[in-house]
């Protein structure tokens, strides 16, 4: 199914164990080294999806190459959001942040913008560093404002861009 995808013009492939019959973390495991080995499907970015973090983590450690967490949140709070974003960092990932908080996620534009400033806020003053915006993907602020996640890559659709920018897509 991935050589499927990257040969129909998949830029990032998205690999989500999340099953209830599943040993998430193995099939994870099992499936990036399988992926690994097909050099069609492994000159892609893999994107790591799970609402687990232990399967996030055991994809982390498979990966060979940049690979992008989606996602991080502050629903278990800033220590748990803070720890999740060192161990991204630590092994060279890159993350999306959604709009989630200890009261859940972001149900109007204000509760986004605020969530999605304090996570920025987090994230650059805990470690002193600026954060990297490419150039291509750099916005208003108004845009900025109603978007519902900060994504740490560039948009990987192959449709046209519309007439208004994306959201501003931050590297850190």
């Amino acid at each position: 199914m991935a050589r499927q995808q990257v040969a129909s013009g998949a830029q990032v492939i998205d690999i989500n164990m999340d099953e209830g019959m599943l040993d998430s973390e193995a099939a994870m495991v099992r499936f990036l080294n399988l992926v690994a080995a097909e050099p069609d499907v492994a000159r892609v970015p893999v994107m790591i999806d799970s609402s687990k973090w232990s399967v996030i983590e055991a994809g982390l450690k498979c990966l060979q190459g940049k690979g992008i967490v989606n996602s991080i949140s502050l629903k278990e709070g800033e220590r748990a959001f803070l720890e999740q974003a060192r161990l991204v960092r630590a092994y060279g990932a890159a993350v999306v942040v959604m709009a989630f908080d200890e009261q859940g996620q972001a149900d109007t534009v204000a509760r986004k913008v605020g969530i999605c400033e304090r996570s920025y806020r987090l994230l650059t003053e805990t470690w002193a560093s600026r954060p990297r915006t490419s150039s291509s993907t750099r916005t208003s602020s108004r845009s900025r404002r109603a978007s519902s996640s900060t994504t740490a890559t560039r948009s990987t659709s192959s449709r046209p861009r519309r007439a208004s920018a994306p959201p501003a897509r931050t590297r850190w």
